[in-house]
């Protein structure tokens, strides 16, 4: 298959929520928060992570599932530098998202080294890899941010704003949620950016 013939499947956002949760209660039956991304892709599913040096630098790439469905390489100094831990949890459950939902489409795909397999998503039609993307970021948040306890967290934090002297009928502007989204995203080991998404993907904000 030539990149510029490859068309991504249509899944709409239930679909992709339901696997998420599904595939989530399996691996992680506890529900224990953080999510332990790097314990169920090493330990659960048997993937090697193999870091590549310069993979960012080289290639704008923090993570990729490999087409022999059993690797997925990173970034060597993201993988190395404590300051990262979150956006590489994030970037593995990316990777569990295409794991997931693209496995059928992806085998169609000739393998290759490491590079060519680079090489072949990097020429990708930008629409269909820009499905793709969609499809894996939004698999992600809601993997790693149940949203029965993102609810329980977000309250917690409005509770504690309120304590703190900011009344709950008053928390209405996105520098308000940016600000209760940093607590919670400490909890859920991802970044602000990603509760503050998840937030308004689950209708929690704006407060009713």
């Amino acid at each position: 298959m030539a990149p510029e013939s490859f068309k991504a499947p249509y899944i709409d956002q239930q679909e992709i929520w339901r696997q998420a949760d599904a595939f989530r209660s399996r691996l992680w039956p506890s529900n224990e928060i953080p999510i332990g991304v790097l314990e169920i892709v090493e330990f659960e599913l048997d993937l090697e992570v193999r870091p590549i040096s310069k993979l960012k630098e080289d290639n704008d790439i923090d993570a990729l599932l490999l087409g022999d469905w059993k690797t997925i390489v990173v970034d060597q100094a993201q993988y190395m530098d404590e300051r990262y831990a979150n956006r590489l949890r994030f970037s593995l459950a990316h990777e569990l998202g295409h794991y997931v939902l693209h496995q059928a489409v992806f085998q169609q795909i000739p393998r290759g080294s490491v590079q060519q397999w680079i090489e072949f998503m990097r020429d990708l039609p930008e629409k269909e890899y820009s499905f793709l993307e969609y499809h894996a970021y939004e698999f992600a948040g809601r993997f790693l941010v149940p949203p029965e306890a993102l609810c329980r967290e977000f309250e917690v934090a409005i509770l504690l704003a309120e304590q703190n002297g900011m009344p709950r009928d008053q928390i209405q502007s996105d520098a308000h949620m940016q600000y209760l989204a940093k607590p919670v995203s400490r909890t859920f080991a991802v970044s602000s950016s990603v509760i503050e998404r998840r937030l308004a993907k689950e209708k929690l904000w704006p407060l009713a």
